[in-house]
């Protein structure tokens, strides 16, 4: 269920390949378009799921951010609280122009999660990608420097981060 919205993995269907996917985010060095972070319970320190930059574009300064997280934690703002972090490190640390994020249509809770931290709506994406033979929408979303710098967004207040 966790992989259920990703247009580039398959569901999931045992820990293995959970443990297979996580591999690569265990040596980040080896990818520099890829830049995740864990999302770890507080009180109980256990990996719940993962959020971050899945695509990066260094020479027009725009990224993508992705996330998956354990099905029994959905709907909990754990999200909200793991995000909201991002888009500071590509726009101050990594200078990106524009933060990216797309999401299946029927994922309303991720969102909802975007539309808190500042995301503007762009549009959809008719049959963007194709999983078991079927063509899905997907809507694409934005956060430009400008927006969070200006402090307009839901989430960040003006001054400095």
């Amino acid at each position: 269920m966790v992989t259920c919205y990703m247009r580039d993995e398959d569901p999931l269907r045992s820990l293995d390949q959970a443990k297979e996917m996580l591999i690569p985010l265990q040596t980040p060095h080896k990818m520099p378009n890829i830049k995740r972070w864990g999302i770890e319970l507080k009180v109980e320190g256990c990996l719940v799921g993962t959020c971050g930059f899945c695509r990066w574009d260094q020479q027009h300064h725009h990224a993508e951010i992705g996330y998956d997280l354990c099905l029994d934690y959905w709907g909990r703002g754990l999200m909200t609280e793991a995000i909201t972090m991002i888009p500071q490190y590509g726009i101050t640390g990594k200078e990106l122009n524009r933060i990216e994020a797309t999401t299946h249509t029927e994922s309303w809770r991720f969102q909802r999660v975007l539309q808190k931290l500042g995301f503007q709506k762009e549009g959809i994406l008719r049959e963007y990608y194709c999983r078991d033979g079927l063509y899905n929408d997907q809507i694409t979303f934005s956060l430009l420097r400008s927006e969070w710098a200006g402090g307009t967004t839901g989430w960040f207040r003006g001054g400095k981060a």
